[in-house]
């Protein structure tokens, strides 16, 4: 056979063979995806039901097209690439140049000859009698059948002017064109291909299968990347039958690779029982949130739960009893947790610790991954990365192997996570996937089987909101479930979460009318469930607000504090004002070593040692001895993960929402006889008509971070007529006060601030929504979406972020990192700072240019990184105390 002519993976060197033959490779993929795809899977099932076929049918249809996803590589201009030693393949012809990647090669060798192979039984179609209409809706139905499989490479391709005698060619031995059609011919016969006949004539059928093409081409991009990895699939360019091949080598090589690569068979789920079983049997009492989740009803359609209650309520272990009802129920095989921030996922990571556990059966294994830690999905999996393997040729600028892509997809936990059965990360993780980022779909893969457990929903921003409904809109309509936490949503934005997860499922919205709190919504198709719920009397409280109008009023109030023996945490909105307080404090409190500075100008190795030293102090198990004294000036790190508690609180102002969290934070927990907790804020002196400086006179960095300054006099009405923050009874009250339709309660002065906000708010809106991939359209390509120079993220911020490696000097004067010798020394020593801020750093010295890319050679994290040596900067420094610092005449000498 003339497929043999052909090479499909290549190594330079001569050690063993030289290339993988193009059959075998397209068998290896075929093979992993065989396997991912096995009847029993429930993934296989929901595509089945859905699709309206028989798992059986599904595996062998889907796994045929698999195996066609490098037909790209049958042309010559392919074929040029490389010249393997030690084998016979088909001769160059110099004419041709690979100009064209091969994954579009592909798609124009099938636009151009499948007609063609059907009319010739090549792909084995049943003899059936189509009139024009017919004939039209298959054609259309397999145009958008191969997209995921040809666009296996990362995004969507196209063929459209691309001319098939440019790239495939033939000479008096060989025809491209006709190899490629004999081993389609050959792969047709040996997997008995079911095609699905009466399907590809419906249009619902259609619409169906493109909602769930991009699943599709998560999997053949997971079975591609796993079929390339050399540890399990030796090179191979000895002829053999497809036949046998596909028997003796393909098939049980890739079942060892998905075994040592995590993906073993699907996990045992086990039914909930109770608290109890969670905590060995110790009895614990369900707030009233847990025990509606424990008896609510589950349909057996794709469920949204929102969670509103106070801090402390129990809402995790809420969701995961919802989780764990909804995996047994068959739901969902996993569970994926997004956080707002990297802090908050930490702190969810160690608060799950094993409790993800008692999901599953004890025989049951499932992985458990940080999205943005240095973990591994398992020590398998990470061995492709960790241990060096050969590596395949790259096809060209651009354009790496698959072996390639796979190792620096893998090595990144961040992503990971989502092909975990249980992951916990950045919501970011989860955005990316409805954004034109290269490889999105193995996220919405990853996403399609799980609970997606989305906590502080309230924290997102616009632009955020909208890709999070578009998220949402999507796993309603691939069958998935999900439950949003909140402690401060506004009405409006849950009525938008609801409405998008209903379009999803083209359903018109249904309305809300819950207006209690705390409150439970659960979305069942068109049905809307709002249940008003108790608070346990233990986080029912009142938090009194007092007011502060200067700086010095709110030192005063710090060292009676101290005086007192109590623990004192100042929040303030902006670094250079937390540092300021900082050193005003640490002069005059009689033990300086009791201050503490914990804010985001630092590097990571600082952070962790701070972040354990706020804990230690101010955290949960801290002792009053520890606790005497203590002073923690921070900005809003502090509220977004640790457990701590404050005997005495002070803040500056901001929008009610944040403030409500940061109370929480004081006197959290149950600890002797103490004050009264009332929560001071600084603020500017009241107004009933203020002007647009009206913070900026007063607390000016303030401003620069809220420009909205109508949120900040909303907030400070409302507290001044409340007088307190008490929750639950008040919540929604204090959040629609500021968030809800009240804009003719604006003042004049502030109106220009608000319609400005509200104008970008849009535009953040509309950005969102022309970035984002038209996901029920299908995995096509759009050439408006897909541009390699388009800059997109999943936060639409004012000024874009640097990553900033920290470098000191050793004893020899040697260039090095901060965190030289700790492991992830690299990810140790980085900061993140403002665009703005990093281009006042002063550059790396020339003289160590060769030490620094010495460092970026060893540390790969390193590469997009800019670096700076501290020491060498006269306008910038930084100190682990106080971190990064731009203030010249206020630098600190670093203490080693």
């Amino acid at each position: 056979m003339t497929y043999w002519l052909y090479w499909g993976k290549a190594k330079p060197g001569s050690q063993g063979a030289s290339c993988h033959l193009l059959p075998y490779h397209s068998l290896d993929v075929a093979a992993v995806g065989w396997h991912l795809l096995a009847p029993e899977r429930p993934l296989t099932q929901l595509l089945a039901a859905r699709l309206e076929m028989s798992p059986e049918a599904l595996r062998s249809f889907f796994v045929f097209l698999l195996g066609l996803h490098d037909l790209g590589k049958f042309s010559r201009t392919f074929q040029g690439l490389a010249r393997p030693e030690g084998v016979e393949l088909a001769a160059p012809i110099e004419r041709y140049e690979y100009t064209v990647r091969h994954d579009r090669l592909g798609l124009l060798l099938w636009r151009e000859c499948w007609l063609d192979w059907l009319d010739e039984g090549v792909l084995h179609w049943p003899e059936v009698a189509l009139d024009l209409g017919e004939r039209q809706r298959r054609r259309n139905a397999i145009k958008a059948l191969v997209n995921p499989f040809f666009g296996h490479h990362g995004q969507p391709v196209e063929a459209d002017q691309l001319r098939l005698e440019v790239f495939f060619g033939s000479d008096e031995h060989v025809s491209d064109v006709e190899s490629a059609k004999l081993f389609v011919a050959e792969w047709a016969d040996l997997i008995d291909v079911d095609w699905p006949i009466e399907q590809l004539l419906s249009e619902e059928w259609l619409t169906s299968f493109l909602s769930l093409s991009w699943t599709i081409s998560g999997w053949a991009t997971l079975s591609d990347w796993l079929g390339s990895n050399q540890e399990h699939f030796d090179y191979c360019q000895d002829r053999m039958s497809l036949a046998e091949y596909w028997e003796c080598c393909a098939v049980p090589r890739a079942e060892t690779a998905l075994r040592k690569a995590g993906f073993t068979q699907p996990l045992t789920p086990l039914p909930y029982s109770g608290l109890e079983a969670w905590f060995d049997g110790r009895e614990v009492v369900p707030t009233p949130l847990q025990k509606e989740a424990e008896l609510l009803s589950i349909p057996s359609e794709p469920q949204l739960f929102i969670l509103e209650d106070v801090t402390g309520a129990g809402k995790t272990e809420a969701a995961c009893i919802l989780a764990q009802r909804l995996l047994a129920a068959g739901h969902a095989e996993g569970l994926y947790f997004a956080l707002p921030t990297m802090a908050t996922s930490n702190a969810m990571y160690e608060r799950l610790g094993s409790l993800h556990r008692r999901f599953y059966t004890p025989d049951s294994n499932p992985s458990f991954v940080l999205a943005h830690g240095a973990s591994r999905l398992n020590e398998s999996f990470s061995a492709a990365i960790d241990n060096s393997q050969p590596l395949d040729l790259d096809y060209g600028p651009g354009e790496a192997s698959a072996t390639a892509q796979c190792n620096r997809w893998l090595a990144d936990s961040r992503k990971k996570a989502l092909l975990a059965e249980v992951g916990v990360g950045t919501i970011d993780q989860a955005l990316m996937g409805v954004l034109p980022f290269r490889h999105q779909s193995l996220r919405l893969f990853g996403l399609a089987r799980k609970v997606l457990i989305v906590d502080e929903v309230h924290a997102y921003d616009h632009y955020m909101q909208t890709l999070l409904s578009r998220l949402l809109s999507h796993h309603a309509r691939q069958g998935g479930s999900a439950i949003l936490l909140t402690a401060t949503l506004p009405q409006a934005m849950r009525q938008a979460l609801v409405a998008a997860w209903q379009e999803g499922l083209n359903l018109p919205p249904g309305s809300l009318e819950g207006r209690d709190f705390p409150l439970l919504t659960q979305v069942s198709g068109a049905a809307v469930r709002e249940v008003s719920l108790d608070s346990r009397p233990e986080v029912s409280r009142g938090v009194g607000v007092e007011w502060l109008t200067e700086e010095e009023q709110a030192l005063d109030i710090v060292m009676e504090a101290v005086e007192d023996g109590e623990c004192v945490a100042w929040v303030r909105n902006t670094v250079d004002d937390a540092i300021r307080a900082y050193e005003a404090i640490r002069e005059r409190h009689p033990q300086p070593e009791r201050c503490l500075l914990f804010h985001s100008r630092f590097a990571m190795l600082d952070r962790q040692r701070i972040e354990s030293d706020v804990l230690c102090r101010f955290g949960k198990a801290s002792k009053s001895d520890a606790r005497e004294g203590q002073v923690v000036v921070t900005t809003q790190v502090f509220q977004e993960s640790l457990d701590c508690d404050a005997d005495l609180m002070i803040s500056d102002l901001a929008p009610i929402d944040l403030l409500i969290q940061r109370a929480g934070r004081l006197q959290r927990h149950q600890r002797g006889p103490r004050r009264l907790p009332v929560l001071r804020v600084l603020a500017p002196a009241w107004e009933e008509e203020p002007d647009a400086q009206w913070v900026k006179r007063a607390l000016p960095g303030t401003q620069a971070v809220y420009r909205d300054t109508s949120l900040l006099w909303l907030t400070q009405r409302v507290l001044r007529q409340l007088e307190a923050i008490r929750m639950p009874e008040e919540a929604r009250e204090l959040i629609e006060a500021v968030y809800g339709v009240v804009i003719d309660q604006v003042p004049d002065g502030l109106h220009e601030a608000r319609i400005v906000q509200r104008g970008q708010q849009q535009i953040a809106g509309s950005q969102a929504f022309y970035s984002a991939l038209e996901l029920e359209a299908g995995y096509v390509w759009d050439r408006h979406k897909w541009q390699e120079e388009q800059e997109i993220g999943t936060r639409l911020i004012d000024e874009p972020t640097v990553n900033v490696a920290l470098l000191k000097r050793d004893a020899m004067g040697t260039l090095t990192l901060w965190a030289e010798g700790e492991r992830h020394a690299d990810m140790l020593s980085q900061l993140k700072l403002r665009q703005s801020q990093a281009k006042k750093l002063v550059e790396l010295p020339a003289s160590y240019q060769t030490q620094w890319e010495a460092l970026q050679e060893h540390y790969k994290a390193l590469r997009f990184v800019q670096p700076w040596l501290a020491e060498e900067d006269g306008t910038a420094g930084y100190d682990r105390t106080f971190g990064c610092q731009f203030n010249a005449a206020g630098l600190k000498e670093e203490a080693r």
